[in-house]
């Protein structure tokens, strides 16, 4: 089968898909990955077809005049930014881009965010199937989200209340949300795609005929409210990201110079908002002795170099595979590829929740026992000491943790996640 991946967004992002694109081509099918043109280099590292789709990160930059520091800052303060200088003004190039690849594709996988694939997809008539990445995506009313700024009202409502008073609520969040969308109808009607009435960013993922949950029951189990097209398939990974697939010779080298240290990391998109945080961390790590990594980006060293020293590493890139089982602990920022590969390694963690999903992850983290959390907007040397200190100290969370890693270890994300989409092995 021919399958076109379409997503766009930060590592976190791309990698599942890139995961995805592995699996499929292993078992003899044609994967076309369409995203930002900065997905390039890493789909012909692979031999993956690979078709660019708008916007990317620099358009974006030169179309609103924000660097990438002002963005993610924007996004991580106002979600409707998403919505109304993201995926609404680029419509229209966007699914013009994405029209000649879908309609030659036996099946589509779209992101959350992949609006425009779901359209060209249905316009096409070709099969469709979303790829969720955290469990925030479901909206279940049965184990509701922790939303943005960590607030936890519908977990307490649910609690109290049950599921029942927590569904209006979901609901109305989906109706305020869905009016900056109203420009896709039109677009749906110009494409011939089906109306839809539903809320396209928020329900329209689960509104297809596979929806696929791409985590670990490890990490949060699916609840009893999913609809009958959703398949929970464990986390996939990857992390060769833009800048190679092995650790440094500087990084080998600074962590077989002592004990395990500290990784403090921010993803990929986040670095440009840091705002204090890696030299927060620095003091931290010296406050409580211990050696620590900084992974602040590539595009980022020179400006954080200053905070290197004997027992801190500076560093930009590093596979989260590699450097997390030699972790003593991580701190990050929650996302969901980041804490993926922080459970996989058995590594206690820190969440510093910054915006989005973050928070619902962070939560279930705590939930979960396997880390603490610590949001990013209170985020100082003396906090993230103290804190730190608590998670090295707790003998519950380092098993709980080590337990949670053997699970996904022993799982098969990719392979469950491609036959619930029905891209068996060929003969």
């Amino acid at each position: 089968m021919r399958v076109v991946l379409a997503t766009l967004g930060t590592l976190g992002d791309v990698h599942p898909f890139i995961a995805l694109a592995l699996g499929m081509q292993a078992r003899g099918h044609t994967p076309v990955f369409a995203g930002a043109e900065s997905v390039r280099p890493i789909a012909a590292r692979h031999g993956i077809e690979f078709h660019p789709i708008r916007p990317d990160g620099p358009q974006l930059i030169a179309d609103t005049g924000m660097d990438e520091g002002a963005i993610a800052r924007a996004i991580a303060t106002d979600f409707d930014f998403i919505i109304n200088r993201v995926l609404v003004p680029y419509a229209e190039v966007t699914l013009a881009d994405l029209t000649p690849v879908v309609a030659g594709a036996d099946l589509v996988l779209a992101s959350s965010f992949s609006i425009h694939a779901r359209i060209a997809a249905q316009a096409a008539g070709v099969r469709l199937a979303s790829a969720l990445l955290q469990p925030i995506t479901l909206l279940s009313a049965e184990d509701p989200p922790v939303l943005t700024r960590g607030e936890t009202a519908l977990v307490t409502l649910r609690r109290w209340f049950g599921a029942g008073a927590v569904r209006p609520l979901l609901q109305l969040a989906e109706r305020r949300y869905a009016t900056g969308l109203k420009p896709f109808a039109a677009l749906r009607a110009a494409a011939g795609a089906p109306p839809f009435t539903g809320n396209e960013m928020l329900s329209g993922p689960l509104a297809v005929e596979r929806a696929i949950g791409l985590w670990s029951p490890a990490f949060a189990p699916a609840p009893g409210d999913v609809p009958p097209s959703f398949a929970q398939t464990g986390f996939v990974f990857y992390d060769g990201g833009f800048a190679g697939e092995g650790l440094s010779a500087k990084i080998e080298a600074f962590l077989e110079a002592g004990p395990p240290p500290l990784v403090f990391t921010l993803g990929s998109m986040a670095v440009y908002a840091e705002d204090g945080f890696y030299a927060a961390s620095a003091e931290a790590a010296r406050r409580l002795g211990r050696r620590a990594v900084l992974l602040v980006g590539d595009d980022l060293l020179e400006r954080h170099r200053h905070l290197a020293g004997d027992t801190v590493l500076v560093a930009g890139y590093a596979p989260h595979s590699q450097i997390f089982p030699r972790a003593a602990a991580v701190i990050g920022h929650g996302g969901i590829g980041t804490t993926a590969q922080a459970i996989r390694a058995g590594a206690p963690q820190l969440v510093c929740p910054i915006f989005g999903d973050q928070f619902d992850n962070a939560a279930r983290i705590v939930r979960a026992g396997l880390g603490l959390s610590l949001p990013k907007r209170r985020y100082t040397a003396a906090r993230a000491s103290a804190a730190i200190a608590r998670l090295l100290a707790s003998a519950t969370i380092a098993e709980q943790a080590r337990v949670a890693g053997a699970a996904i270890l022993a799982e098969d994300g990719v392979g469950t996640a491609l036959d619930a989409l029905g891209l068996g092995k060929l003969d």
